[in-house]
């Protein structure tokens, strides 16, 4: 499975105008400092821009521990009428 990559969100925000503009409002970049980042000798994103970075690309960070329990409640049925009424455990191979 390919992974996400940040790298990736952000070079497609620069190519596109309006996530460029949320880019620029989220971190209070001038218009230079998005292409400042992919350039042969990229400028860095400062912490202080990395949760407004994130949130401007509709990106979330999250454990991995959270999505492990993500995975399986989805595995069992978030909403398992079976496992509710006393059937056992829905989900595949049950």
């Amino acid at each position: 499975m390919m992974r996400a990559s940040i790298a990736t969100a952000i070079r497609a925000a620069i190519n596109d105008p309006k996530k460029k503009q949320r880019l620029l409002e989220a971190t209070g970049w001038d218009e230079s400092m998005p292409s400042k980042l992919v350039q042969e000798k990229p400028a860095g994103i400062t912490l202080d821009k990395l949760d407004a970075l994130l949130a401007a690309l509709d990106h979330v960070v999250v454990t991995r521990d959270y999505l492990d329990a993500m995975c399986t409640m989805g595995k069992v049925g978030m909403f398992c009428e079976c496992a509710r009424a006393g059937g056992g455990e829905c989900g595949a191979g049950r």
